[in-house]
């Protein structure tokens, strides 16, 4: 028996570990450093009344110069948003993730949701849109917001 049944068995899945994508963790991997071409942010993802469509409110903003030359992301805590809430963590153009709020007993963690293909090009101010980011397209981001 390998590792992942065992896994699967303690864990009493029906399939294989490696098929489940769901997981909760207890805070999401946030950009350290600001830089100004990968213009990394982190954000809430809330519909827009009017259109339907997604508007991102940024917790995230450059912060303070340090010795070493770079500048400090400074982020708000995110523990203290609601329950259900979509946050989503860029590191750059290329490389972004997906979470949603949820509470575990009384404890804040974050649901990983998906992880974006990228946009455009690298120097795109275009949103990411996360509709059918998970290979599974089970899942909409604009569907639970408008629910």
């Amino acid at each position: 028996m390998g590792y992942l049944e065992r896994i699967t068995i303690q864990l009493d899945y029906s399939t294989r570990i490696d098929t489940v994508i769901d997981y909760v963790i207890r805070r999401p991997a946030v950009p350290r450093w600001w830089d100004p071409v990968s213009r990394p942010h982190v954000a809430v993802i809330l519909p827009d009344s009017h259109s339907g469509k997604e508007i991102r409110y940024y917790l995230s903003k450059c912060g303070e110069k340090r010795a070493n030359g770079k500048s400090i992301l400074d982020v708000v805590d995110i523990d203290t948003l609601p329950e259900g809430t979509l946050l989503e963590v860029r590191f750059n153009a290329t490389r972004a993730n997906l979470y949603q709020l949820e509470l575990v007993g009384t404890v804040s963690c974050w649901r990983w949701l998906g992880r974006s293909e990228g946009l455009p090009d690298f120097d795109s101010d275009d949103s990411i849109y996360w509709d059918h980011v998970l290979d599974t397209g089970t899942y909409s981001p604009r569907d639970m917001l408008l629910s």
